[in-house]
């Protein structure tokens, strides 16, 4: 009976630290949504008309290829990931970079929805950034995701949607993107 005991104890001892770690195990540093290295990953974004995607080596931040992206005449022409991971509470930024080969400053959304079922505008993150000539390096802090509507934080249990798109272009733009992530701040490299 001593040794069942003293056996028992033995396990507890070993197993209850590993399930208190496992429990409380921070996210990874970083968690890549798409890093557009193969044609894979073209398959990761949900294709619009008005829009051209192709791999290109051109303007690299990651890996050795970028998005590159036509934009033709539209009312919302842009970038729609279809993701993989909808539980981003374990992250403090969403992080892209985006190049703007044209000569002139642009705006571009950003949405983000905690619905799968396209809520209203009212009812998700929207943001406007500038985007200059050359490279960008987009950072957006989830603590700062609120709905347009009531104010209302994301649940960043439940995200499902991640789009960045122009408002009814005229004329033909092009960007370059690479390296949509995720970033953990508290977690070390």
């Amino acid at each position: 009976m001593r040794f069942e005991v003293a056996l028992a104890v033995l396990v507890f001892s070993i197993m209850f630290p590993q399930f208190l770690t496992g429990c409380y195990e921070k996210s990874p540093r970083e968690l890549v949504l798409n890093d557009f290295e193969s044609d894979s990953d073209l398959d990761r974004i949900d294709w619009n008309c008005r829009t051209l995607f192709f791999l290109s080596g051109e303007h690299v931040s990651a890996g050795r290829h970028s998005l590159g992206m036509k934009l033709f005449p539209a009312a919302y022409p842009g970038l729609s990931l279809k993701l993989t991971e909808s539980n981003w509470s374990g992250y403090d930024l969403i992080a892209l970079d985006i190049d703007n080969p044209q000569d002139e400053m642009l705006e571009i959304m950003v949405r983000i929805d905690d619905r799968p079922d396209y809520p209203d505008y009212e009812d998700r993150y929207n943001g406007c950034y500038t985007l200059l000539p050359g490279s960008n390096h987009l950072r957006i802090p989830l603590n700062s995701l609120r709905t347009s509507g009531t104010g209302r934080l994301l649940n960043l249990r439940s995200i499902s949607r991640f789009m960045f798109f122009m408002v009814d272009t005229q004329a033909i733009y092009r960007f370059y993107v690479d390296h949509i992530r995720l970033i953990n701040l508290t977690r070390p490299n």
